[in-house]
């Protein structure tokens, strides 16, 4: 007894409507749906029913990508010995910041150190040549000695300069610049990239030769991130459009912003993939190669009429949304796609404007077609 003083008879409805003045009609078409349904204020305010203008606007679906960070060829180092010898002294640790050009390992080198004592030797020859030349100069002035003696001085000076420059550029290339003092040194091997120090590949007093890695260096400050895609990306992803990037292992991490730089397919060990580029923003947190990242794109799926999904009524197999007439509500069939909580409709009674109900349309269903069904 108390369902059946809830629910408005449909015929009941009609009665009353016709022994009252006719609301004001929108021009929808009848041939959709006969249906119509009448609530009292009261009913309205129980359902809480909203109803507002339909408005198509433009869509766009979030779309997840998932990859790892990566670090370019041009911000990782490897540091080498450029002469064959044995590891004197290591300088630094694994995971220590290096600065570009700070010195690592110092390297006892037989072949370095026989040059530096091939430069001292000349250049102490050079030295004497250059007094000698200088005493004879004044002599010839003088006519104390000859021209021939004078010239074969000149001639020596010249011949130990290009000598002496010659071991000069050989050691500059092994990375030492000569010393005129009489000290001989020790090979140094320095930071090609300023970074952090990932990999030690030798012990002290290991015999090394030029080809063997001493230690690999990344910098941080450049990380970059491979998203993988489908087939069904390259249609719509551009180069130049906005990413959101999150990392899973870093919850507490902001959203980070970058873009996508370039879409590319690679090959590797494990196949070919498709990927769009990223470059990573600085974050507090030190990012390694390989960190789990995700990148989220928006899509633009076009103009679309939207309502929340409290707007649609179903019944009999159909989508419907209610639209308002007056005091009456009038179904309307649809066909509905979801992104979300968003309901994307389409319906040949749609129109821009069309006060459709937001909220509510389950409560209107559901007295409309209990009352069809009685």
């Amino acid at each position: 007894m108390f369902s059946r003083l809830f629910i408005f008879s449909f015929s009941a409805v009609i009665f009353s409507g016709g022994c009252s003045s006719a609301p004001t009609s929108l021009p929808i078409e009848k041939s959709l749906s006969q249906d119509t349904l009448y609530l009292s204020p009261l009913q309205k305010q129980g359902a809480e029913v909203q109803v507002s203008p339909l408005r198509a606007e433009v869509v766009r679906e979030r779309v997840r990508l998932i990859g790892r960070t990566m670090v370019l060829a041009h911000s990782q180092g490897r540091a080498h010995s450029r002469a064959e010898g044995t590891v004197e002294s290591i300088l630094v640790r694994e995971g220590q910041f290096v600065q570009a050009g700070q010195e690592l390992f110092r390297i006892y080198s037989a072949s370095v150190i026989e040059l530096q004592r091939q430069f001292l030797e000349l250049y102490a020859r050079w030295r004497a040549v250059q007094k000698r030349l200088a005493l004879q100069e004044g002599l010839s002035a003088q006519r104390v000695i000859s021209q021939m003696e004078l010239l074969q001085s000149q001639a020596e000076l010249q011949q130990l300069g290009v000598q002496i420059q010659s071991i000069h550029s050989q050691l500059r290339l092994l990375g030492l610049e000569p010393d005129t003092t009489g000290r001989i040194r020790l090979l140094s091997v320095r930071a090609p990239i300023a970074g952090y120090v990932t990999y030690i590949g030798a012990s002290m007093g290991e015999y090394i030769r030029p080809e063997q890695p001493l230690a690999f260096i990344v910098n941080l400050s450049d990380i970059h991130a491979d998203l993988h895609i489908s087939e069904r990306e390259l249609a719509w992803l551009k180069e130049g459009m906005p990413v959101e990037l999150r990392l899973p292992g870093l919850p507490q991490l902001s959203p980070l912003y970058s873009k996508v730089e370039y879409i590319a397919q690679v090959e590797d060990s494990t196949g070919r993939h498709l990927l769009a580029h990223v470059r990573v923003p600085p974050t507090p947190y030190p990012l390694f190669a390989g960190t789990p990242i995700e990148g989220f794109v928006e899509k633009e799926l076009g103009r679309h009429f939207v309502v929340p999904r409290e707007a649609l009524g179903y019944h009999g197999g159909q989508v419907y949304v209610f639209a308002q007439e007056g005091d009456r509500y009038v179904p309307l069939v649809v066909q509905v796609s979801f992104i979300d909580s968003l309901a994307l409709i389409e319906g040949k009674q749609l129109r821009e404007g069309l006060p459709i109900v937001q909220r509510g349309a389950a409560f209107l269903a559901s007295q409309l077609w209990q009352v069809g069904e009685e």
